[in-house]
């Protein structure tokens, strides 16, 4: 009789715990996307068709604006109604880690996390690691590169440039015939995007990894930054283009862009270009050994999981799976076919070298992501970015020495970061007892 209960009460207790983890199971996975409406259904129904079947988890999709995503994402975690992941910008991840709002992956999947980095570019994985913390995993890259109108360039005899070096005797045979050579990220608010692949070319960068010192004031970065603003002021480059009228018409018949702008509209929006372009690496920097160096910006977005998510486990698992090569690879090719003109870059190479593109275009792109490189985070954030435009607002706008700009320019980010870290104080002493 004594066992016969013992049993029953065993199994009450084992019914009860089943019971509650089918009831977590149960409970619907929150994703919050930076996405449009066709976007987020395009997940939405390969997650329904493919990751719901396989683990018993549903996924519920919302979407946000960029212009809104942050503030969004802040006060969710002010007010404690997060999602379970959420998608956002390059650095914001350490902004949210650091105040112990975000899950460190290295710290709760070091393993599975270690296995997803080693699929993806390295350059990407440097915005969202700090002090030895993962507080995301890439979704999407962002990079720049070269575009060229071939049949304008053949016509006119034209080699296509390999270094800068190469493209500065180009430059004024383009402009007597009242074309021009492009840059996108050049006086619009934003230069620090291309100024920083014009300083690590040189060997320079904006500051040390770590993001607690500037070393804008190096030899390297003022002659890195003084090639970049002479784009401007000594060669003549236009500071604002069209970046997709204007490489069609053939004024700007070589463009340096964002290819994830530009290069679906080029490749599927703009018959009339068919067999009259390709892509090019970026213009890059001779090194002392000989070879050149092409680098320049990475931008990702990324995917990261809340602290107080009640379903890490099951959202760690979504972000595995919808990052894989294999969905990577399907969801990219859906992208390509369902949203005209839309071109997905994936963090994961092997997902990458099956894009349904040109071969020729394929190799270009894969090998410029090699080169590149993500900024990484740095007390401060976005904000000490902005000091490099100030600079190149200052020498393209106004005149200014460009020495005397960048200096200036790294006096003032080093100030930022120092400010920053009295009032990180106590959460960067937090995450050097936790490590």
């Amino acid at each position: 009789m004594k066992t016969k209960k013992g049993n029953f009460l065993i199994l009450f207790f084992v019914g009860i715990l089943i019971f509650s983890s089918v009831a977590v199971q149960g409970k619907d996975l929150e994703v919050w996307l930076v996405a449009n409406a066709e976007k987020a259904r395009l997940i939405k129904n390969l997650t329904d068709q493919y990751f719901t079947p396989k683990t018993g988890v549903s996924v519920n999709f919302s979407t946000m604006v960029w212009e809104d995503a942050m503030s969004k994402i802040y006060m969710a975690v002010a007010s404690g109604d997060i999602p379970d992941i959420a998608q956002m910008g390059s650095t914001w991840q350490c902004e949210f880690g650091l105040r112990g709002a975000i899950l460190d992956l290295n710290k709760a999947f070091p393993e599975e996390t270690k296995a997803i980095f080693q699929e993806m570019y390295p350059g990407s994985l440097r915005p969202i690691e700090f002090k030895g913390t993962a507080w995301g995993v890439p979704a999407e890259l962002g990079n720049m590169q070269g575009y060229i109108r071939t049949d304008i360039f053949k016509e006119n005899g034209w080699d296509v440039p390999n270094t800068w070096d190469e493209l500065y005797p180009l430059l004024p045979k383009m402009q007597a015939k009242d074309m021009n050579f492009g840059i996108n990220y050049g006086q619009n608010g934003i230069s620090w995007f291309v100024a920083s692949a014009f300083l690590r070319q040189a060997g320079g960068d904006i500051y040390l990894p770590g993001g607690e010192k500037s070393i804008l004031d190096t030899p390297e970065s003022i002659d890195g930054f003084t090639r970049f603003t002479e784009l401007f002021t000594k060669h003549k480059v236009p500071k604002e283009i069209h970046q997709v009228q204007d490489f069609r018409v053939g004024d700007i018949p070589f463009l340096c862009i964002s290819t994830r702008v530009v290069y679906g509209t080029y490749m599927y929006a703009a018959p009339e270009l068919k067999g009259k372009w390709t892509t090019v690496l970026l213009p890059g920097t001779v090194r002392a050994d000989g070879t050149i160096n092409h680098s320049g910006y990475l931008g990702t977005n990324n995917f990261s999981i809340f602290e107080k998510s009640k379903m890490q486990r099951e959202a760690f698992e979504w972000i595995k799976w919808f990052m894989s090569d294999e969905i990577q690879t399907l969801y990219g090719k859906q992208y390509q076919e369902q949203l005209p003109g839309a071109f997905h870059m994936s963090p994961n190479i092997k997902a990458m070298a099956k894009m349904e593109i040109p071969e020729d275009h394929r190799k270009v792109l894969m090998n410029q992501l090699h080169e590149d490189i993500g900024i990484p985070f740095a007390l401060g954030g976005e904000t000490v970015w902005r000091y490099v435009d100030n600079a190149t607002a200052s020498v393209v706008m106004l005149g200014e020495d460009p020495e005397k700009a960048i200096r200036k320019a790294a006096q003032e980010v080093t100030a930022e970061m120092q400010r920053k870290a009295k009032e990180f104080d106590r959460f960067l002493r937090a995450l050097d007892t936790n490590r």
